[in-house]
């Protein structure tokens, strides 16, 4: 009997999963920086730490001892995309936390899914301790993902605005991907995504699926060696990720 392409599109989701830190996965750039990323941004703080939009809750185990994690997510978001049970249920636009109870904030790829993002930020800066810090991070060029609950894109000069706007100091201002890599990223989710979109109406051209995964390292290795070769280049990251203080 022939698998059907649901079965299949199971099997490759599976596939995925158990590559995603390899140069074979079309999210390898992304991804390989993500674990690296969050244990630098974990590794000095201390307090209560709160994760806003905490999905599987990484942070946890990498905080230090005398930290107290507290992970927070929209009750939809954590039943239905991620299957897990945050600390507490709650929107992002009004924390159910007192004034100055929190000593750092984690925001990591979650003000573009919030509708309204000044009312996120405003509600962080009213739980905010004076002193404390948010860890921001919001991508730039890349797809539009868990639709439709993708409502925002922000340049550096965007974001700096708005730490103004609310009343932060800018420590920390990270531009994540050479523009080299951010092509690749992004050439490769599209041709993954279109073969997937084949294999699931039968096209025959679903049969490239086969040299996918020599296309996706191909794309990746050039890239980065490419990258590696030359100098920074802030002009097309495929994210931000910034460090801001309350005063």
């Amino acid at each position: 009997m022939r698998a059907g392409p649901n079965a299949s599109l199971r099997a490759i989701r599976s596939i995925l999963s158990s590559i995603a830190k390899t140069p074979l996965h079309p999210q390898w750039f992304a991804f390989v920086r993500e674990d690296r990323n969050l244990k630098a941004t974990c590794a000095g703080l201390s307090g209560i730490v709160l994760d806003v939009g905490c999905a599987e809750a990484k942070a946890r185990r990498l905080l230090v001892r005398d930290a107290t994690y507290v992970g927070v997510d929209h009750y939809t978001t954590a039943t239905e995309l991620y299957n897990s049970r945050p600390d507490i249920y709650a929107d992002a636009q009004a924390l159910p936390l007192v004034d100055q109870s929190v000593d750092h904030v984690l925001l990591l790829d979650v003000l573009e899914h919030v509708m309204d993002p000044d009312r996120c930020l405003a509600e962080i800066g009213r739980t905010l301790r004076p002193g404390g810090t948010l860890t921001v991070q919001v991508p730039f060029m890349y797809p539009v993902h868990d639709a439709p609950l993708d409502f925002h894109r922000w340049t550096r000069y965007g974001m700096t605005e708005a730490a103004a706007n609310h009343g932060f100091r800018i420590v920390k201002d990270e531009a994540i991907g050479h523009p080299l890599e951010t092509a690749a990223l992004n050439a490769n989710i599209a041709m993954s995504k279109t073969i997937l979109n084949w294999l699931r109406g039968w096209n025959p051209l679903a049969v490239l699926l086969a040299v996918l995964p020599f296309t996706v390292l191909l794309v990746n290795s050039i890239a980065w060696l490419l990258a590696a070769l030359s100098r920074p280049d802030d002009m097309m990251p495929y994210a931000y990720r910034m460090v801001w203080v309350k005063p």
